[in-house]
Order: structure tokens, then sequence, then C-alpha cells
């Protein structure tokens, strides 16, 4: 974040879908082990995470397990508040850690080989080839795509929801 949101072109863009009625959600960011800036990580939300019209989701480590007392935040979140004009965020955190994908079938599959899904792990109508098209990734973006299943999940149920609505629940 280099200005206040209300100059960023990414965030003004994020207010013109909300007040389109779409839920816009982002990921928070990966800088949250950054210390360079003697801020501990704090501050490092990235755009347009910082606008507050954005629900904006860190990642979080399940440990995979179902019991919810060993999770915790993971330390390559982005933390707030904002840079520049000090918005609480990330609005919410979501499993980001580990998670099965869908791989790319390239770049990632060839210089991290030990993230592909063991074949066993799917019946053999998920397999391709001698490789499965899943791959294990880390940071915001995955749990904002676990967000972003929620979010399509209430609107299933309530569809007259606003984004403000959505964000609140």
């Amino acid at each position: 974040v280099v200005e206040s949101f209300t100059q960023d072109p990414l965030c003004k863009a994020v207010e013109r879908a909300v007040q389109s009625g779409i839920v816009v959600v982002v990921a928070a960011g990966n800088d949250g082990r950054v210390t360079e800036f003697g801020t501990d990580g704090y501050f490092m939300i990235t755009s347009p995470g910082n606008d507050p019209f954005a629900l904006t989701v860190g990642s979080m480590k399940t440990f995979h397990t179902p019991e919810r007392d060993d999770d915790e935040i993971a330390s390559y979140s982005s933390k707030g508040p904002s840079a520049i004009d000090h918005i609480v965020k990330p609005d919410l955190v979501a499993p980001g850690n580990y998670v099965g994908s869908v791989a790319d079938g390239g770049t990632l599959r060839d210089s991290y080989g030990q993230n592909i899904v063991a074949k066993a792990f799917f019946d053999s109508r998920s397999n391709v080839g001698d490789k499965t098209p899943y791959f294990r990734l880390s940071g915001s973006s995955m749990s904002a795509a676990v967000a972003s299943g929620a979010v399509a999940v209430l609107l299933d149920r309530y569809p007259s929801l606003t984004p403000d609505q959505v964000k609140a629940l």
C-alpha cells in the first residue's frame, strides 16, 4: 500500500463493485513475516484488502484437525491495521495453510513436486495420467478461496443479502 484507499485504483474498483451489490473477497497478503520496516509484520495488508468495503481474508493453520482450539494465524499472513489509513484488517481468517488446490500442470508442479497430493487420495476418476490434478498450497489466496465458498453458500441460502450484511455475518 503506497497511498490511501481513497486514492488507490484497485480500492476504487472494489467500492464500485460493492455498490453494485457484489461481495468482494480479497486476500490479505502474505507479508506477515516482513520485519524490515520495524512493524513486526503489522501494517502489511495489501491492496485492495486495505479498503473498508473489501472482505479481507487472512490465513490460518488448522493443523488438519476438526478441533478449533489448536488453530492459529499463519505466520506469513499479513496483519493490520492497514498502512496509511489504519483500517482494522483482516476482517476474518480462514484455513489457508497446506490446502489442496487444482495444480497448474506446469511450473508449480515441476518446482515443488513434494506438494503434489498422493494419487491414493483420489478415486480413479480424479487422476490425470500418472499425476493427480491437485497440489497443496499455502497463502491468504487459499484462505480467500475458502471464504468465497462460504460467501457463495450464504448467498445461495439468503440471496437478498447485501455485501454489508454478508460481511457482518
